[in-house]
């Protein structure tokens, strides 16, 4: 019909659907790893275990928050741009596309920055306490315990949306 918009065929859209779900869950498992690890800096006595946690921080978040947030973002946008579902057609779309949105620019604004500023040279920490290094560390510790449960709930909730469908059309 004039006027609709062409939509994805079903192999792209499944293997789009896959992607998504691989970014989001990604994402999620992510942030399952980084709270164990946030907890463990916390919680040790041990200096050279807080540093090794501080480092394999900055090591492994920026690649790999990066990328699972925009391949969920990106999918997420392909699918509502040429799927049935519209970006902005249904509510539970609209809602799961703003979470998306929020929680990639929390990944730029809040999170890169946060482990971006954890010194690099820590040193080895031996004989140091693992409170030795939370205090060189300053208030990262904590504040590296929001991101991921902010964003494991947020994406929790959006899989809630994605498999319950709620609230139907945003125009009747």
């Amino acid at each position: 019909m004039k006027g609709e918009r062409p939509l994805l065929p079903q192999g792209w859209r499944k293997l789009v659907l896959v992607l998504h779900i691989t970014g989001g869950v990604g994402w999620m498992g992510l942030d399952v790893g980084l709270l164990f690890l946030v907890f463990t800096g916390l919680l040790t006595d041990s200096g050279r275990t807080a540093v090794a946690v501080y480092t394999a921080l900055g090591i492994f978040v920026p690649p790999a928050v990066i990328i699972l947030s925009l391949l969920m973002l990106a999918t997420g946008l392909v699918q509502g741009l040429w799927t049935k579902w519209g970006l902005v057609e249904y509510w539970w779309v609209l809602v799961k596309l703003l979470l998306g949105i929020v929680l990639t620019v929390l990944v730029f604004v809040a999170l890169l920055p946060a482990v971006g500023s954890l010194p690099a040279g820590l040193g080895d920490a031996d004989g140091a306490s693992g409170a030795a290094v939370r205090h060189a560390l300053g208030a990262a510790p904590v504040q590296l315990l929001f991101p991921p449960i902010v964003s494991f709930l947020s994406l929790g909730f959006a899989l809630v949306l994605a498999i319950y469908k709620p609230w139907g059309r945003v125009r009747p």
